[in-house]
């Protein structure tokens, strides 16, 4: 693991040793006299916005009859940017600012409802990453998880984060062999502590490793595979996502599988199905199950990884609708049920109003 560490920082210095100002004169090449961009209209075309969502959605939670612990309006900021350091992306900046206070949380309280309101915003990543040539690239910060085909009901929750570094080699359209093979080595913890400069020391404190291969089969097929080792316990993980099939009640699928091979092994997995229910999939209809052992992610007796709290722990199925009335508007409803008599939440219900505002930041900007 530390072999791969080495390798990301070694990545990095020499990515920030070899980025040029970027006011410095071309002597070599010289161009014909002409406006010079202003400082801001340079830095402003080397901002991206990966993403940048606004979210509010009513949520419903009880553990059993009469226990209910949500009855809540709640709000999401999230916002993901990538600034260019050097050659066209070669080198950049990425970070991840959110609500949220806690790693399976990215929402907080507006005050409408049972709880009192609570605003926050957080830094919850920032990383550095450089690419070389078309195969490799290299990350190292506060990174974000690779799901491979999966989602976060078997792994990772979408709002979490991770120190440490990361190696990717692509190489796609190769016939038997993977498309993107990726190792991870970092820190997985402090789960209450969103800031990514608080959690910046754990960077030397390793206890995480991935190792996965991921694989497109055909256009609309998308497999994965993984080795993971948490606090020394063992995983495997497999998900595959199938697009456009030709089914009448489906058209697209998730299949995800997770074995904890050691230390009181166990088996956990997800499954969902969609359909869309017009040509331009505008409206979607969808259910769930999923099947996560509570124990799975366990170690004497404490938390070490934490899935997506949509899905928590336990056997649970339930139904989702989407209806995007116009472009980067999306409206949802998600439900679910517990199977089991774990002592997970019994029923849970939200509704949600989602807007995407980095396409037009991104027009502005360029």
């Amino acid at each position: 693991m530390s072999r791969i560490r080495m390798c990301c920082v070694a990545a990095c210095l020499i990515a920030f040793c070899g980025v040029p100002s970027l006011f410095a004169d071309d002597a070599a090449n010289p161009e014909p006299a002409s406006a010079e961009p202003s400082p801001l209209r340079l830095l402003a075309d080397r901002i991206q916005f990966v993403s940048l969502d606004g979210i509010t959605h009513f949520r419903y939670v009880d553990n059993d009859p009469g226990k209910v612990t949500a009855r809540d309006e709640y709000y999401k900021v999230s916002a993901v940017l990538r600034i260019s350091l050097q050659g066209e992306g070669k080198t950049y900046l990425q970070a991840r600012g959110e609500s949220g206070r806690a790693f399976n949380s990215s929402y907080d309280y507006t005050g409408i409802g049972l709880h009192d309101r609570y605003w926050s915003f957080n830094l919850k990543s920032l990383f550095i990453g450089q690419r070389f040539g078309s195969r490799w690239e290299a990350q190292a910060g506060g990174i974000e998880y690779d799901r491979g085909a999966g989602t976060e009901a078997t792994y990772a929750d979408n709002d979490g984060w991770l120190e440490g570094y990361r190696l990717h080699y692509n190489a796609p359209h190769r016939t038997f062999l993977p498309d993107l093979i990726s190792a991870t080595v970092g820190y997985a913890g402090d789960f209450k502590q969103p800031n990514v400069f608080a959690r910046m020391p754990r960077m030397g404190d390793e206890n995480y490793f991935q190792l996965m291969a991921r694989k497109q089969v055909g256009k609309n097929r998308d497999i994965s595979a993984e080795f993971d080792s948490l606090q020394g316990i063992r995983y495997t993980r497999e998900a595959a996502h199938l697009q456009k099939l030709p089914l009448i009640a489906i058209d697209e699928l998730y299949a995800e599988a997770l074995s904890r091979a050691t230390d009181d092994p166990s088996f956990g997995w997800s499954g969902s199905v969609f359909k869309a229910l017009d040509p331009k999939g505008r409206v979607r209809l969808g259910a769930f199950i999923t099947d996560m052992p509570k124990g799975i992610f366990l170690k004497n007796g404490e938390t070490i990884f934490m899935n997506g709290d949509s899905y928590v722990l336990g056997e649970r199925m339930g139904p989702t609708v989407r209806f995007i009335p116009v472009k980067n508007l999306e409206v949802s409803l998600f439900g679910s049920g517990r199977l089991d008599s774990s002592s997970t939440p019994r029923y849970r219900g939200q509704i949600a109003v989602r807007y995407q505002f980095a396409d037009l930041l991104n027009r502005v900007l360029h």
